[in-house]
Formats: structure tokens, sequence, C-alpha cells
């Protein structure tokens, strides 16, 4: 009886030592941010705010090279028409290159 008594408190003070440190460890691991989660979460909200303003600034920027290509698009193409009815080639109009 005496071995079943002392299987009995030994099972007890483990039970409530490893409880003891179980309770201390998670308060440890909440201190550091659940594992240390925080910080990687963090550096992913901040890497997608970054991401974020640069798909603002490549829309603006998309803006702005449509605005010059519809400006670009309202010119008359008269250089093209006068190098047809010459019927002079880009190598004639280089000099030393219509040879």
């Amino acid at each position: 009886m005496s071995a079943t008594r002392s299987i009995y408190i030994f099972s007890i003070v483990a039970f409530l030592l490893g409880f003891g440190l179980g309770g201390f460890s998670l308060h440890v691991a909440s201190a550091q941010g659940l594992f240390g989660l925080k910080t990687s979460i963090s550096q992913i909200g901040s890497a997608l705010v970054e991401m974020q303003k640069n798909v603002d600034a490549l829309q603006k920027n998309m803006g702005t090279i449509k605005q010059a290509k519809d400006q670009l698009s309202s010119l008359p193409s008269a250089g093209g028409d006068a190098m047809k009815k010459d019927k002079e080639s880009l190598k004639q109009l280089i000099p030393g290159m219509g040879q």
C-alpha cells in the first residue's frame, strides 16, 4: 500500500509541476508575441502597405503614359507620308547609308 501511495503522491507532484511550468511557458510565449508571429505579421502588413503604394504609383504613371499616347496619336503624321511620296528609303535619308 505504501508503493501505491508513493506513486499517487509522485503523480500529483508531477502534474502540478507540469501544470505550473506549462502555464509559465505560455506567459513567456505571449510576451514574445505568440512564438514570434507578431513580428512576422507586422512585416507582412508593412510589405502589403508598401506594395499598395507601388500599385497606386504605377496606376498614376500608366495614366500619364496613356495621356501622352493620346496626345501623340492626335498629331498629324506628315513625316511618313512625305517619305512615301518622294519614294525615299530611310537609308537614303541617313548620310553615308544610301550609297
